[in-house]
């Protein structure tokens, strides 16, 4: 999965494997987050755009208003084909004026820079896949923000805000300061980790990604893309479409729908007692065998269960008619940490 020697011979030397989907496992299989956690994030990868107009060239690509960038300030955004559908979804962060990281799924990457490569070479900028160059680390807990500002001097205070030491970069991902991810150069990560790590218990990425999921920021997977309007995902909620910066990629679409449509599916937390959930896998109402839904984050718990992120026709869950996956599981709807509005 990643051809970097530094990575390697710290996986090895920490215990960490790779399942086959490029998640981190680590000896205790816990996936429980811990009260103060830290993970590999080894099933992220990370698209680097550089040059004087990529600022510009992405403003008329993504969903998020890149004048809210800068070298304090992150943002999610979406990359959508003109039809609005999510080709690829990420956090977006800015090492200088000419230089932005994008992380996203690692499987999206290569095909996330082959459809952008098409419109890039009319701007003054150039993307790399660094995947193997940068590693994400996710942190979590009362301990995580003393740590990291022992690497990373700028304050971290609110929601999205990133500082930046020796070409790493830490992110805050929640209003609370419990939650944050680091972007690590893997021919630093062997010097970095025993500060980052001390006092922290080494969990693997699927506790992150149940984090995640209990967030409510549903991300875009190999299997999910071309399938979801970013409506759909919550993302006018968790602020990753700006409704206001002008036009790009799939613009019409969703600012159609913001203004004058009404949305009929859009994200739910559910749990259900099926073990093998997966992205793309279909939920239906108890009455039909049409699809009514799909799964778009998942983590099995281990006891049968699957906590998941899900797009579901509204009305199904009003009804509380819903099943999930070839079994047809019953599900149950959990609380998510904001407000959905259209």
């Amino acid at each position: 999965m990643n051809n970097n020697p530094d990575l390697q011979n710290f996986l090895t030397e920490n215990g960490i494997q790779l399942d086959p989907v490029g998640h981190s496992i680590t000896n205790t299989g816990n996936l429980e987050p811990e009260e103060n956690m830290i993970c590999l994030l080894s099933h992220y990868g990370h698209l680097q755009i550089t040059g004087p107009d990529t600022a510009t060239f992405l403003q008329g690509q993504t969903t998020c208003d890149l004048n809210e960038v800068d070298d304090t300030h992150s943002q999610y955004g979406a990359y959508c084909n003109v039809k609005g559908r999510m080709l690829s979804s990420f956090l977006l962060a800015r090492l200088n004026t000419e230089q932005y990281l994008l992380r996203m799924r690692r499987e999206l990457v290569s095909t996330t820079q082959a459809t952008l490569g098409k419109y890039i070479v009319f701007s003054k900028a150039e993307q790399s896949d660094n995947s193997d160059s940068v590693i994400a680390l996710g942190l979590s807990g009362p301990k995580a923000k003393s740590t990291i500002q022992q690497l990373f001097p700028n304050a971290l205070e609110e929601r999205l805000n990133s500082s930046i030491a020796n070409e790493n970069i830490a992110i805050q991902l929640d209003d609370e300061g419990l939650m944050f991810e680091c972007w690590i150069k893997t021919d630093q990560l062997a010097d970095l980790w025993p500060i980052l790590s001390e006092g922290m218990t080494l969990q693997g990425s699927r506790s992150w990604e149940l984090l995640t999921i209990r967030q409510g920021l549903g991300e875009v997977t190999g299997t999910t893309t071309d399938l979801f309007l970013p409506q759909m995902l919550n993302y006018q909620a968790t602020g990753a479409i700006s409704f206001t910066k002008g036009c790009y990629t799939g613009q019409e679409v969703i600012a159609r729908m913001h203004y004058k449509g009404k949305m009929k599916r859009q994200m739910y937390r559910i749990t259900a007692e099926e073990p093998n959930l997966s992205p793309s896998d279909h939920l239906f109402n108890t009455q039909q065998e049409q699809s009514i839904g799909d799964i778009v984050n998942s983590v099995c718990l281990g006891n049968g269960k699957t906590e998941a992120l899900a797009v579901i026709t509204i009305k199904d869950i009003e009804k509380n008619s819903v099943v999930a996956g070839e079994n047809r599981a019953p599900i149950e709807v959990l609380s998510l940490p904001y407000a959905i509005s259209n």
